[in-house]
């Protein structure tokens, strides 16, 4: 007994050099392919679409990923499988956004078809990263891996290929962003297939796994769980928009739209450091507390961008946005993931992304409409606002919940000394 055990934990220690590699090349591949969709809001002001007809388009995609989100994450945890449930929407996902420059130029009943098509492809591309991600979380958890550690892979390729994207669109043309995305995707199926499942639970168990027995209402009872999901949405929300709109502002401030990918790849470049020493934060700040960083970094990025002038000043800001990308990268899939209960972790990943969807259909239909009204520089302004607000709301609700309703926070999201 005791042989078998001494080999079942040699056998695990020796796995876990190979499986940090394995997954730090899915984030490789990941975020390679996904640096092409950063080209997404400039193509379609190429096409002359408006600020209110791009954030028509972000909220639909929003209201698709509501839907999407819970309903492959629920499959991922009744078939047991988060890794099946993430290639078909690789396969599926890659396959469709391959076709939006063949049918952007679509005109139905005096419309773009574009507004109606790349919408509906987020049905299968959406759940890519909420499923990656709770892939990947689970078996740095399990494995006891430093997922910081495997996510800034992710940030490197991310870098490499959106300023290789600004160099070479003016020759080829935005449309191609959208082939190459489908092309530099495939890697990320091939690893799906080759990597396996961990079997931690009897094959007939898994086959009988029934949803009545998966207890939802558990995610909506975790006072921290809503209370984060809520603060979510309050930060990144009006952040993203600002992130979604910047090639508008750029354009306001006579900055060429190409370079969109530079500033991109270099704020995802930023991210690097940052994640690198996310084992060592730990040691020292507990995950909300980095959090708190993270949404008084986005404060700076967004009156940063609103006051920017030239093409200097935009990727000095960049700076403040990679590094508070890097800390909320590293920090909240993984406090999702520690709040979960363990049959529902994926779920807890496409729940938390599906309501942040939900939101952000009325914050970018919002949005299109402010920055034409407005201006852009102001709604930037007001952008800063909504995240310092969101700042606040965290404070006040880790605050009431420790010291009004006296719940600590999960053990694994304090600093990693006192776990």
């Amino acid at each position: 007994m005791v042989t078998k055990f001494s080999r079942a934990v040699r056998l695990r220690a020796q796995a876990v050099p190979f499986r940090y590699w394995q997954f730090s090349g899915v984030e490789f591949s990941y975020w390679f392919a996904t640096a092409c969709t950063s080209f997404l809001t400039s193509y379609l002001q190429s096409q002359g679409m408006t600020t209110t007809q791009v954030g028509i388009i972000s909220a639909a995609n929003s209201a698709v990923g509501v839907l999407a989100g819970p309903f492959w994450g629920m499959l991922s945890d009744k078939i047991r499988s988060v890794r099946r449930s993430l290639m078909v929407c690789t396969v599926a996902g890659g396959l469709a956004w391959v076709c939006i420059p063949l049918v952007g130029t679509w005109v139905i009943g005096g419309m773009s078809f574009a507004m109606l098509y790349i919408p509906v492809s987020c049905f299968f591309r959406t759940p890519i990263s909420m499923l990656k991600d709770s892939w990947v979380v689970g078996s740095a958890n399990t494995y006891r891996l430093n997922y910081g550690a495997i996510r800034l892979w992710g940030s490197i390729s991310y870098s490499i290929m959106a300023m290789g994207l600004s160099v070479i669109t003016p020759f080829i043309g935005m449309e191609w962003t959208f082939y190459l995305y489908g092309i530099t995707l495939m890697p990320l199926v091939v690893l799906c297939r080759l990597i396996r499942d961990e079997e931690s639970e009897p094959a007939a168990k898994r086959a009988h796994y029934k949803l009545r027995d998966m207890h939802f209402g558990r995610l909506f009872k975790n006072y921290y769980f809503v209370t984060f999901v809520i603060f979510n949405i309050l930060m990144n929300v009006p952040a993203g928009t600002v992130s979604n709109f910047l090639p508008y502002r750029m354009a306001e401030i006579g900055v060429d739209a190409n370079q969109i990918g530079t500033i991109f790849g270099y704020k995802a470049l930023l991210e690097i450091p940052m994640l690198y020493l996310m084992i060592r934060f730990r040691r020292r700040f507990s995950l909300p507390q980095m959090q708190f960083a993270a949404a008084a970094l986005f404060v700076g990025m967004c009156a940063g961008y609103a006051c920017s002038m030239n093409f200097a000043t935009l990727m000095l800001v960049s700076t403040v946005y990679g590094l508070a990308g890097g800390i909320d990268i590293g920090t909240a899939t993984n406090y999702i993931y520690i709040l979960a209960p363990k049959e529902l972790k994926a779920t807890a990943q496409t729940v938390y992304g599906a309501v942040s969807s939900l939101a952000s259909i009325g914050g970018n239909l919002a949005a299109g409409v402010l920055m034409e009204r407005m201006g852009i520089q102001s709604f930037f302004l007001l952008a800063a606002g909504l995240v310092l607000a969101a700042f606040l709301f965290l404070l006040g609700t880790m605050a009431f919940g420790k010291y009004v309703l006296h719940k600590e926070i999960p053990q694994g999201a304090r600093r990693t000394h006192e776990a």
